[in-house]
């Protein structure tokens, strides 16, 4: 048997290899079952809620209540189910609750998984975990992401405290401000119209078990892929670099405009940004102090040895409670909030970065409007010829007072650049010009969190699938949805989405009912397992 000393290492390396191996990004879509497993400490016999309460609180048995299913259905846009999530219990664990106070959490979290193994339950393969401990001791997540569980003890059966545990489950880290606040003073915790500053957040006075949520900001739905491809604007990827732009709320994508804009301004990083968001006084938000556009940025963190991303709200110094900001001048980016109406907002957005170079390339400069990007030794050379172009004229010839001297030609980085440079030099810079296009904007490698490796693209078998596939693949599945009708038998067994002998659906998510042939199921469900494996990270 393993010593407790070994017991508690081997939690606490399990626990960090969690957080190390958390991914920035990953779709989280579906049914999503949670195994909610309800536990008394050795020496204390209470039973503070019955199983039905937790049914009622955490699955689909509370629909309409405002539970947890209810939250994660909104917030997800309808992507996400609860659907097999079960409640079991009560399990007495074999240690007490003096012995467990000194364990870690993730030893917490496993002991109660034992106890409920011991008395016949196993956790369903796929199954994510949401311990209950029966008195006061710790609430919380193991980690971030795959792998990580949440415990809950009687202080935390309220919505707000579940969702932000369950919010770790799915990958999802704390939110910040630009200031520190009463909830940290490092800023962590401290945006409170987003669900992963945890207590510290504008929690509406609805629901059956309350406190409840507020809801997740745009870069939280971002990154679990819960917004529609076609609602974001990502700034400048398109070369415009100025725009007006409509918001619509985050809690009503029915309205028209875009849910979340994305505004690079780091050439050197594409995960770093800023974002324009919607947020208004209704459904999850109705406890908001008023409708407001938010504007965050997207940056990297390093606490120790882990190194994540998330989102920074803006905020004033001034205001009542730190307003959030609703302009900024920064980084060659400018926003203003021009409009807040009853169900739209409108902002104006300016941009330098589709004149500036992606990574590795800097201006020419050959002349100040000079703004082809080239390498720096390039650039070097160029101001070089410059600073030597009047000693390799000869001053009269052919063609006047810019003949080149002997084993010179025009460099020609523009029509009528005369300055005189080697020809391997003209013919780098009739190279550089060719190739202009391909090396400036660095808005147009902006994806998101989501963003697919090199080589891989997004699906979009819908507008919400962010899964990374080959491009093979991503053209098989327009061409499958061009041709869904047609296979089709129009009725059957599965009624008027039964296909025709040969097809079978797809099932790129539980409900996709489009008919492709096996072979394609097959690589759809392969192409779903590989989504981690698949994606950029940006560090």
């Amino acid at each position: 048997m393993k010593s407790q000393s070994s017991n508690m290492l081997l939690g606490a390396l399990l626990s960090l290899i969690l957080i190390l191996a958390q991914c920035h990004g990953a779709e989280v879509r579906g049914n999503t079952p949670w195994s909610i497993i309800l536990c008394k400490f050795k020496d204390v016999s209470d039973e503070p809620r019955s199983l039905q309460f937790f049914r009622n609180f955490a699955t689909l048995a509370g629909r309409g209540t405002g539970n947890l299913a209810d939250y994660y259905s909104d917030q997800s846009y309808g992507k996400v189910s609860l659907l097999g999530s079960e409640v079991r219990g009560w399990f007495v664990m074999s240690v007490t609750k003096a012995q467990l106070s000194t364990a870690d959490r993730w030893h917490r979290v496993q002991a109660c998984i034992d106890a409920a193994a011991s008395g016949g339950y196993t956790v369903p393969a796929g199954n994510r975990i949401m311990t209950i401990l029966n008195s006061k001791q710790d609430s919380g997540a193991d980690g971030v992401g795959p792998g990580a569980r949440a415990v809950l003890d009687n202080f935390a059966w309220d919505v707000r405290f579940a969702a932000h545990e369950m919010g770790h489950v799915y990958g999802l880290q704390h939110s910040w401000s630009n200031i520190p606040g009463p909830c940290g003073a490092t800023g962590e915790y401290g945006d409170p119209w987003d669900e992963m500053s945890a207590t510290c957040v504008y929690s509406p006075r609805t629901g059956s078990f309350r406190p409840s949520a507020v809801g997740f900001g745009g870069y939280q739905r971002d990154k679990l892929g819960w917004i529609p491809i076609n609602r974001i604007l990502t700034m400048g990827s398109d070369g415009v670099s100025s725009r007006r732009v409509t918001l619509a709320p985050m809690s009503d994508p029915t309205q028209p405009g875009y849910l979340y804009v994305r505004i690079p301004f780091d050439p050197a990083d594409p995960f770093h940004y800023y974002t324009v968001e919607f947020r208004t006084q209704t459904k999850w938000d109705a406890g908001i102090p008023r409708d407001t556009v938010l504007i965050h940025e997207v940056r990297k963190f390093q606490v120790g040895p882990v190194i994540f991303m998330t989102s920074v709200v803006l905020r004033t110094n001034g205001g009542r409670d730190h307003d959030p900001a609703q302009s900024l001048a920064a980084n060659g980016v400018v926003i203003r909030v021009t409009g807040i109406g009853r169900r739209t907002a409108t902002v104006s957005i300016s941009t330098d970065i589709t004149s500036r170079c992606v990574q590795g390339f800097v201006w020419r400069q050959a002349r100040p409007s000079d703004h082809v990007c080239v390498t720096a030794a390039t650039r070097a050379q160029a101001q070089d010829d410059n600073t030597h172009s009047a000693e390799r004229r000869q001053g009269s010839g052919p063609y006047g007072p810019d003949t080149c001297k002997q084993g010179y030609v025009w460099r020609e980085a523009w029509v009528g650049d005369h300055v005189c440079v080697t020809p391997a030099t003209r013919t780098q810079t009739a190279s550089d010009n060719a190739v202009a296009a391909q090396r400036i904007n660095p808005a147009k490698s902006v994806y998101g969190p989501n963003t697919c490796k090199q080589g891989y693209v997004w699906r979009e078998a819908d507008t919400s699938d962010y899964v990374c596939v080959s491009p093979a693949t991503r053209a098989q599945a327009k061409y499958d949805n061009a041709h869904a009708s047609e296979r089709r038998q129009g009725r059957g067994p599965y009624g008027r989405d039964t296909c025709k002998q040969g097809y079978v659906w797809r099932e790129a998510w539980p409900d996709d009912h489009v008919c492709v042939t096996g072979a394609t199921r097959s690589q759809t469900a392969l192409d779903n397992t590989q989504v981690l494996a698949r994606l950029e990270r940006p560090w």
